[in-house]
């Protein structure tokens, strides 16, 4: 009979993330996971899987964390359309100055770096990013931009993609004006 676990799983996903979040696959060290996790490789291994895996469960946790939430709020009933879309587009310049803000966004950072290769992590990003799609079309059903859908998608990971690259706070408040006006 093996030892019992003695991590705590969402702690471990959490520092998967953030260490994928931070550095990309590629640049994600077994000793940068490793350091952040607490973990030897033999215990990531058993737990986890390999490499390749340990990246898909940190999309996941992304997923389940940052997407849903978002999902959540673009879904908010309690809110107009033109709010939702207001707080979407408020979230890309809150993030411009911080750390994790400019690590960019996990989704957009797996779509270009891992997604043209792996079928598994295309299936994943797909996912997410249909999930966030879907949910920008609903908040905007009611609103004047009700066909504008794709273009505010766009405009949404395209400022994450912008922040990760040095984007400013002044750059994310002109998209988000521009986003906006079209409400």
């Amino acid at each position: 009979m093996g030892r019992p676990r003695e991590f705590d799983n969402d702690d471990v996903l959490t520092a998967l993330q953030d260490v994928f979040w931070e550095h990309g696959y590629e640049g994600a060290s077994y000793a940068d996971i490793m350091k952040a996790t607490g973990l030897k490789k033999g215990s990531l291994y058993a737990a986890f899987g390999d490499k390749r895996s340990l990246y898909l469960h940190a999309l996941a946790k992304y997923d389940k964390g940052n997407v849903s939430d978002g999902v959540a709020m673009l879904r908010n009933e309690g809110l107009t359309g033109s709010e939702r879309i207001s707080a979407l587009m408020q979230s890309l310049v809150d993030a411009a100055e911080t750390k994790r803000g400019r690590w960019g966004c996990l989704l957009c950072n797996a779509a270009v770096d891992q997604a043209p290769f792996d079928a598994p992590t295309e299936k994943v990003v797909q996912a997410s990013l249909q999930r966030m799609r879907d949910a920008i079309a609903v908040a905007l059903k009611d609103t004047k931009a009700a066909d504008k859908s794709e273009l505010i998608w766009t405009a949404y990971f395209g400022g994450r993609v912008i922040i990760k690259s040095g984007g400013t706070k002044t750059v994310l408040k002109a998209i988000q004006g521009q986003t906006l006006a079209l409400l």
